[in-house]
């Protein structure tokens, strides 16, 4: 559990989180394909509130089993070397 608050506290989570939102709320909730326009009304809805939080937690979890644990050591902070010479 300590591995996955590490992984959620890692910047590149988060901005990848940012933007899948923003791709899904523009390509897959607002854009209507027959008129080849974006309906920005979605955002009042529910349902795209909940399948985002949910598609968004799944995906975050997934990577996390998926690639996080494999390279938790590139999530660590390393300390700077002292160089005494």
């Amino acid at each position: 559990m300590r591995d996955f608050i590490d992984y959620l506290k890692w910047k590149p989570t988060w901005i990848g989180i940012i933007t899948f939102s923003i791709f899904f709320f523009l390509l897959g909730q607002a854009y209507v394909y027959p008129t080849l326009s974006f309906d920005f009304s979605v955002i009042y809805e529910w349902e795209t509130w909940f399948q985002l939080i949910f598609i968004n937690t799944g995906m975050t979890v997934l990577n996390y089993l998926w690639i996080g644990r494999f390279n938790k050591d590139k999530f660590q902070k390393k300390k700077p070397q002292n160089s005494e010479v």
